[in-house]
């Protein structure tokens, strides 16, 4: 992997050139994507927003599942039945409910942004992962996972019979390679379910909203942690996710910009026409307080 610290724009997206030149992978003719991730704090893990979550109950999925139903009993114009679990997860998460999503993006200078934007007095970090393009992820189980807080209540749950839960679902039964899925006993189901859950999810919501297309956004879907076997022969689910390691695999590159930095960096971002509101251009109230402090706060 390949780290290194940044003082500007410019040694930054040199930075992203030799970091994927020196990933190597190309070697192999696997076409790739780079996405990265910025992070305003060195210290912050890579866990999405429900992962975060330090509340009374212990219980998860239970969290989880009460937050979901909640919206969607309060705003059922807004998060509709016909959405796809991977697409209502998409909205959640833009409206600020935390969800197993962590948010990522293609566009190198929007994670640079948010590396520098807050925790003034703390280095921030934007993470480099590799994404193989010919590695398509499974459809339905990409909805599985998005969907799992419906099926995944207990203290852990049996990865055989989330599998039976889940091959029940539209999302599965739809597909035209559904039989090949379908048809698997329920040791088999869970252990092929585990073996898709072994490397991170890239993911990209169908259901586009203004900001996603403006931020260029994607997602890394999280899992529940998968542990010990309770007596099943292919594993649980546990009602807890884990971070990702910041040595993952998929990650081949980790600049650091350090908080002296930030400032500066932050002013050639916006010669360079990226700030908050344009980032948030679908925000009313963003946009109008970013006029404000041009108007107010600007140096002469």
């Amino acid at each position: 992997m390949y780290t290194v610290s940044v003082s500007d724009v410019s040694n930054f997206i040199k930075a992203i050139t030799v970091a994927n030149e020196q990933d190597g992978s190309d070697k192999f003719f696997r076409p790739k994507e780079l996405l990265f991730r910025g992070q305003s704090d060195v210290a912050y893990e890579l866990i999405p927003s429900l992962g975060r979550y330090k509340g009374k109950h212990e219980n998860l999925g239970f969290v989880e599942r009460n937050m979901i139903e909640t919206a969607k009993y309060r705003m059922p114009n807004v998060f509709t039945k016909d959405l796809e679990p991977l697409e209502l997860l998409s909205l959640l998460q833009h409206y600020g409910i935390p969800t197993r999503l962590m948010d990522i993006t293609e566009n190198a200078l929007v994670a640079l942004f948010f590396a520098c934007e807050g925790s003034p007095d703390k280095d921030g970090e934007v993470f480099i992962f590799k994404n193989f393009v010919d590695d398509v992820v499974d459809y339905p189980i990409v909805n599985a996972i998005a969907d799992s807080y419906r099926f995944t209540q207990g203290s852990f749950h049996f990865l055989s019979s989330f599998y039976l839960d889940v091959i029940q679902q539209p999302y599965f039964l739809e597909q035209k390679n559904a039989n090949d899925i379908c048809h698997k006993d329920a040791n088999e189901g869970g252990k092929w379910i585990e073996e898709c859950c072994k490397t991170p999810i890239f993911v990209r919501a169908s259901h586009i909203l203004q900001r996603q297309q403006i931020q260029r956004g994607r997602y890394i879907l999280f899992h529940n942690e998968i542990s010990g076997t309770n007596g099943d022969a292919s594993g649980c689910f546990y009602p807890r996710i884990m971070p990702m390691s910041k040595d993952d695999d998929c990650i081949i590159g980790r600049i650091t910009i350090q908080a002296e930095n930030k400032v500066k960096i932050l002013q050639e971002m916006k010669i360079l026409g990226i700030d908050r509101g344009m980032l948030f251009a679908d925000s009313i109230d963003i946009s109008c307080e970013e006029i404000k402090n041009d108007f107010f706060f600007r140096k002469p």
